[in-house]
Formats: C-alpha cells, sequence, structure tokens
C-alpha cells in the first residue's frame, strides 16, 4: 500500500521520444508476449514469467531470471486510458511494499513522447540514481519492442566498499589509485591521465595476459566531491567492441563508514557489449573493493 509520506518526496520523471505512434507504445504496455522482452529487462536475463490482467485493479506479475537469482516486479493497475495514461503500483513482491508509477503518452509528430513519473518510498531516494537509470533502460527496450532496433543499452552495477566515501572517490579520481584497480580480473593496467576538472580528459591503458593493449578515454561532466562523477567512456583501441560514445554515472552514498556505490553505464551499442563491460567492470570493482579495504584500514 502506498503511504501518504511517500508524496512527501519529490518525483522521478523520465521522458523519452519513440519512432512509434502512441497506440503502438501504449499497447507494449499490457502485451504479454512483448512485455517479456523489455519491462524490468536486464542484459543476459530470461523472461521467466509474464502475467498480465489488463484492467482497472487487475494486476500484473514479471518474472526474470538473471543468472542463478529469480527477479520478480508485482502491481496492480489503477488507471488504463488508452493510448493516452496507465497507472499502476510496482513492487518486488506480491505483499509489497509499493510504488506508484503513471505513464503519460503523447503524439509527437509521427512518433510519440512518454513521460514516465515514479513516487519513490522515503526509503529509497538513495537509490534514485539506480531508478532512474533503471528506467531509461527499460525504455530503450521499449524502444526496440517498437521497432527501433538501434536503441541503446545500459548497465547498472552496485556495489558495497568497506571504505568512507571520501576515499572511494579518491580511487576514482587519483592516477595513482586508478592505476590499482582500473581494468578486469587477470589485466593489468599500464597508465592512467587525467584533469580532473569539468571538460577535463582522462585516458587510461590496459594489457591482458595474452599481451594484448586496450585504451579507453573521455571527458569529466559533473563532479560533486566526494558523492558523485559523471563522464563520458569511449574504446581508443579495442577490437573487440562496437565503436560507441557512452556515459558513467558514479553514485556514492556512505552508511556507518561503508560506502554504497550506484554504477551506471548508459550508450551501450549492444546486449553483448553490455554484458562484456558487466563482466570486466565487475572484475575492476573487485581490485578497487581490496584498494579501497586496504585504505580504509589505513586510515583508522
Amino acid at each position: 500500500m502506498l503511504q501518504k509520506t511517500d508524496l512527501l518526496v519529490e518525483p522521478l520523471v523520465v521522458t523519452r521520444r519513440f519512432a512509434a505512434p502512441p497506440a503502438l507504445v501504449f499497447e507494449a504496455w499490457l502485451d504479454p508476449k512483448a512485455v517479456g522482452r523489455w519491462l524490468f529487462a536486464t542484459p543476459g536475463g530470461v523472461s521467466a514469467h509474464v502475467e498480465i490482467d489488463a484492467r482497472v485493479g487487475g494486476g500484473f506479475a514479471i518474472h526474470e531470471t538473471r543468472g542463478d537469482t529469480l527477479a520478480t516486479h508485482f502491481g496492480d493497475y489503477l488507471e488504463i486510458d488508452p493510448p493516452r495514461r496507465l497507472a499502476f503500483t510496482m513492487g518486488r513482491d506480491r505483499e509489497g511494499p509499493f510504488s506508484r508509477v503513471v505513464i503519460d503518452i503523447v503524439a509527437d509528430g509521427a512518433g510519440s513522447l512518454l513521460t514516465l513519473t515514479h513516487q519513490i518510498s522515503p526509503e529509497w531516494t538513495a537509490s534514485t540514481p539506480a531508478f532512474r537509470a533503471g528506467w531509461s533502460g527499460i525504455l530503450d527496450g521499449l524502444a526496440r519492442a517498437t521497432g527501433e532496433a538501434d536503441a541503446p543499452h545500459s548497465l547498472v552495477l552496485f556495489k558495497t566498499f568497506e571504505a568512507p566515501r571520501a576515499l572511494v572517490f579518491k580511487c576514482w579520481t587519483e592516477p595513482h589509485h586508478l592505476m590499482r584497480w582500473l581494468c578486469p580480473a587477470t589485466f593489468t593496467v599500464l597508465f592512467v591521465d587525467n584533469d580532473l576538472r569539468i571538460g577535463g580528459k582522462w585516458r587510461a591503458g590496459m594489457r591482458s595476459p595474452e599481451g594484448e593493449e586496450f585504451i579507453h578515454h573521455g571527458e569529466y561532466i559533473e563532479i560533486e566531491r566526494p558523492a558523485r562523477l559523471v563522464m563520458t567512456h569511449s574504446w581508443e583501441r579495442n577490437h573487440l567492441e562496437p565503436a560507441a560514445l557512452t556515459t558513467l554515472e558514479i553514485s556514492l552514498n556512505e552508511q556507518d563508514g561503508k560506502t554504497e556505490m550506484i554504477f551506471v553505464q548508459s550508450g551501450l551499442a549492444t546486449e553483448a557489449s553490455a554484458l562484456s563491460h558487466r563482466h570486466g567492470w565487475t572484475g575492476a570493482f573487485d581490485y578497487l573493493a581490496e584498494l579501497a579495504r586496504e585504505l580504509g584500514a589505513a586510515d583508522q
């Protein structure tokens, strides 16, 4: 059940334009055959169960297998006004807790403009960047489901570090720390150069166990010490990945001396590329966790 206190939190609003007309975009939200391909779908996930009772008072159950985990989503429909408006509750468990999501769709030339408003519960406000990235990725999936085959893919990762966020932020921004972790597992960092300012550049290289060298680089877009870092990312040398200019968003939240990191990479060209980057970043973040633990212990 939604709580009155939820309304005190500023809602999350995400907008996206679609090439498809409003009727097609709206129908995709209630079509069981389509929903399993994009709603709450993640790179590498497999749709396990979709159940939709498309009426006011009806509900949905959408499950996806993610490795060894079954991700579940439940909700009830509050408003159904085709092709303009859809409102529903959403939660991870059948018994709740639930938050409210409203979808508004208007014609935009030959296509559509969709506005998604998510009333997030107060206890989840620290995860707003993850919700925003999740919905943006979901709407990219909706675009692919309605005919935009080249819509980008997104990656969202979470990691907890045994160190204050000021130290974790330094690990993300100081070259001598980046040399310790900015590469996949079993790789070696070759160099890191950066100019930590808005519009400043960064560039780093790495070597695989087979001796192949890779170089990536980008530009700093946002720097909010020690909570948030946003920068572009592209590969200067990597024949394994399709060309793409992506964006990295790092959000750091500290609690009880530990740091919860939300990492988002958006703009990836293919699902295979998203999976490849997930593998690479997962190994890198294990290295980062070791470094953060070491620095945190030394700082005590």
